[in-house]
């Protein structure tokens, strides 16, 4: 059992937070961060598990259409190239070179 610890009765005036009380609303802040720390990394977890469905989805996409997927673009770095009869291109910008 926790002893009651008392309060100076000036201290309120003072503008003073008895101890206890900032040990409680920082107890309170801990438990909110912890809370939203597990919901960020069930997000977290959530969009890799969705990124791996996408990208095993657009590889086989590319496969049966005789496209290959090469690496990420260096004039916008927005997208893939993709690659099609010797020609590789960004879907993104319109970047065009032959390989």
């Amino acid at each position: 059992m926790t002893p009651h610890i008392p309060t100076r009765t000036d201290d309120h005036k003072r503008g003073r937070v008895p101890v206890q009380t900032r040990l409680e609303e920082t107890t309170v802040r801990l438990e909110q961060a912890e809370s939203q720390l597990r919901d960020v990394v069930a997000r977290l977890d959530q969009t890799e598990s969705t990124l791996q469905l996408l990208e095993r989805t657009v590889h086989a996409v590319a496969r049966q259409s005789d496209v290959s997927i090469g690496g990420p673009c260096n004039r916008c770095e927005q997208s893939y190239l993709l690659i099609v009869d010797g020609i590789m291109q960004c879907p993104t910008c319109g970047y065009r070179r032959s390989i």
